[in-house]
């Protein structure tokens, strides 16, 4: 017979275990949660990198968890301008501009009536992810103009993501210049407005105070990094944390997510 104390001691193991994978002991954490998204859809053969997929299925499942518990996605314009109208803000970004963010998202988005912030590589646009090795991730269709102007005039914010999806930090400061300023001259030309937020390619850069002064120099009021966890823009506004959803998290870690800023470790 198994003595009782065995299975005590299996018990304790397995709640160390759970404990150890997911993140549910720790107290819910404060900022703005900014969920960042790559694509929506399910990964074509021959991708590596499956995490930045997200299936069509799991996106309504955490739209409909968004809606059930009173969260109100909304543009980094709306928090700028009047950031006392949300009672329970979150963001719903999407780096790159993928043509299955039209595709897939944006539909869902109009059903649930939710805001979301697209951060567009201008050399993409109508393009390809040209800054992929294809040995990694295949070579797949970026947004049309006509669809930015499609997804902007029904609440869609876009913002940038650079000319090129360059590592920034590896530029000096010309060139970082060329690729953080000219960007939101040609996206300000093709949306009739200056973009009001910036994200950091690869998360690179998100650490550097001299990329941090450019980009508020070229007019942007927000950037956001790939740091892991709620952001918290009154202490930098130009290294924002974000929530990586990956396209292998359960609903259980994309509520803790959102209350802890993390998931798992």
């Amino acid at each position: 017979m198994i003595p009782a104390g065995f299975w005590w001691g299996a018990a304790a193991l397995s709640a160390l275990g759970v404990s150890a994978r997911w993140n549910w002991w720790r107290p819910a954490a404060e900022g703005l949660p900014v969920l960042m998204y790559h694509k929506v859809g399910d990964p074509p053969p021959g991708s590596r990198l499956k995490k930045l997929w997200v299936s069509v299925a799991k996106f309504r499942r955490q739209m409909e968890y968004l809606k059930t518990h009173g969260y109100q996605p909304a543009t980094f314009a709306e928090l700028a301008e009047d950031p006392a109208r949300f009672s329970r803000p979150v963001v719903l970004s999407f780096d790159d501009g993928y043509l299955n963010n039209y595709q897939n998202a944006f539909p869902l988005l109009r059903e649930f009536g939710f805001r979301a912030v697209v951060f567009l590589v201008v050399d993409a646009i109508g393009k390809d992810n040209f800054w992929h090795d294809p040995r990694n991730e295949v070579r797949i269709p970026m947004l049309s103009r006509e669809q930015i102007l499609e997804m902007q005039a029904a609440g869609v914010e876009f913002g940038s993501h650079t000319f090129s999806h360059p590592r920034l930090s590896r530029l000096d400061d010309a060139a970082a210049r060329r690729e953080i300023i000219e960007s939101r001259r040609a996206l300000e030309v093709l949306l009739g407005r200056a973009p009001v937020p910036f994200a950091y390619p690869y998360g690179d850069g998100q650490d550097e105070p001299r990329l941090w002064k450019i980009v508020e120099e070229a007019g942007y009021r927000w950037a956001c990094a790939i740091h892991q966890g709620k952001a918290r823009p009154e202490k930098n506004p130009y290294s924002l944390r974000r929530i990586f959803v990956r396209g292998d998290d359960g609903l259980w870690d994309f509520h803790l997510n959102l209350t802890r800023g993390r998931a798992r470790f």
